[in-house]
């Protein structure tokens, strides 16, 4: 009915993020800085990864208007496997410790600023990719990227500080491997250090690995990552921060629909910052425009 209020229901993820503690309060805000008169609000806690993703597609059967994730890239990968393929819309309260998708679309991550930007009801298709039968949103990887996920989730400590230190303990002994893809019918082949599926350029605390990324043009980005020199990986961090790293002499950027990657063993690859495992070869396509989300309106940013 036109001017009635739309169902929002917000899964919060109560241990994301280093301040973890703050979500306590969080429905509170919600009610606060929402537009009371465009929304009816319900806010839920989730157990897991997998209880974010059964709420989320519980709440999509139901034709809740608008499912937003309260965590990080983890969490929004949940909700939207959970909501993906229904008429509802995404929304995102970055409170996670990269923030790699809300950095990459300029969401604030002030809880009250990401707020005000689902009052402005900017819907946005964007693109989603899948890896087998997996569905994410920002970035996958495999290789050290992978590795690096995987020590990150069993340190029990998140932070940049930790993911940090787990990298640089890692990169001086990790061996690249020898990749075959089939890129949109073409191969490929590339010793690397890792390969990244880039659909936002980031994954997280403004560590760029694809410059040029778009959410929306149905391309994934492909960034294949050689090993430098112990004494360049500063020089290299550096172009991440910068946003240029498409500047360095060790990384190649090719934009792809679709990617084929056979493996000989069923390692993790990194899936918006969790350590999964998906099979052993691996297939890639892009889902163009397949999801709706709210993102800033451009008098926002």
């Amino acid at each position: 009915m036109p001017g009635s209020k739309k169902r929002i229901l917000f899964i919060i993820n109560p241990v994301s993020g280093v301040h973890s503690g703050q979500k306590a309060g969080f429905p509170e805000l919600a009610k606060e800085y929402l537009d009371k008169s465009k929304f009816k609000i319900t806010c839920t806690y989730s157990e897991s990864g997998q209880h974010a993703y059964e709420i989320s597609r519980q709440a999509a059967f139901d034709g809740v208007d608008i499912i937003v994730a309260v965590g990080g890239d983890g969490t929004a990968n949940s909700v939207v496997k959970g909501m993906h393929g229904s008429n509802s819309v995404f929304a995102l309260i970055p409170t996670g410790s990269g923030n790699g998708l809300a950095r990459f679309l300029n969401i604030p991550l002030e809880i009250p600023k990401s707020l005000a930007i689902i009052n402005n009801l900017n819907i946005k298709p964007i693109d989603t990719i899948t890896v087998n039968n997996e569905l994410f949103v920002s970035i996958a990887g495999v290789g050290f990227d992978a590795l690096v996920a995987k020590r990150f989730a069993k340190s029990g400590r998140r932070g940049f500080f930790t993911y940090f230190h787990i990298a640089l303990q890692a990169f001086p002994g990790y061996r690249p491997r020898k990749y075959r893809m089939i890129i949109d019918g073409e191969p490929l082949k590339r010793k690397a250090l890792f390969i990244s599926f880039a659909n936002s350029n980031q994954f997280g605390y403004n560590t760029v690995i694809a410059p040029s990324a778009s959410i929306d043009d149905g391309y994934m980005d492909i960034s294949i990552v050689m090993k430098p020199p112990v004494f360049e990986a500063p020089f290299i961090l550096g172009l991440l921060w910068r946003h240029k790293i498409e500047n360095s002499d060790y990384i190649e950027i090719v934009k792809a629909k679709e990617v084929f990657l056979p493996r000989n063993k069923n390692r993790v690859i990194n899936l918006d910052g969790e350590p999964v495992k998906v099979g052993k070869d691996l297939n890639f396509k892009v889902n163009p425009l397949s999801l709706r989300m709210i993102v800033q309106s451009a008098q926002q940013e």
